[in-house]
């Protein structure tokens, strides 16, 4: 079986990339396996940080510079034209812009199973465009055909919006 990157089949576990195996785990080594959810950043709280100091102060220094209203505008001088550029508003904005981004990719994150093993604890991660609800499919079938054991303890605390196909399903 696969779903979004990872494949469970009775020898293992596995996450792979098109045809070939990234990360392979033996059945004889897993001692527990559970569904969680990690951010994409590897240092969440520094990309936290500089996304929310960015923003502070381009927010700050562009309320600054607008109770100012002075300067701000660098003339440029081309032949018999000027053109008049707000430099430093324009660089305000794109901190402003950079920190958002910054903070908004703290909340992205992605699935992933992790493997206790007697070696130490293994992730396989799912694809990040992998829906919750594939993958709670997934981990049902692992259990039922299997035998897996996969704690999904994780879900209890998500909200799952009920859409036609799930009323399809339940019929």
């Amino acid at each position: 079986m696969i779903c979004a990157a990872v494949k469970i089949n009775g020898s293992g576990m596995s996450q792979v990339d098109g045809d070939k195996e990234v990360v392979a785990v033996p059945k004889e080594e897993i001692r527990r396996v559970s569904l969680s959810h990690d951010p994409q950043s590897r240092h969440p709280f520094l990309r936290f940080f500089a996304g929310f100091v960015l923003v502070t102060t381009g927010l700050i220094l562009l309320t600054a510079a607008f109770i100012i209203a002075e300067g701000g505008v660098y003339h440029l001088h081309l032949q018999s034209y000027t053109l008049g550029v707000p430099l430093i508003p324009i660089v305000l904005w794109s901190m402003v812009g950079g920190g958002l981004w910054l903070l908004i990719g703290v909340f992205r994150g992605r699935y992933n199973l992790l493997i206790d093993t007697e070696k130490g604890c293994r992730k396989i991660f799912f694809a990040a465009s992998a829906d919750i609800r594939e993958i709670a499919r997934f981990i049902k079938r692992a259990n039922e055909e299997l035998g897996y054991d996969i704690d999904t303890s994780i879900m209890e605390t998500m909200y799952f919006k009920q859409t036609p196909d799930d009323d399809k399903q339940s019929v």
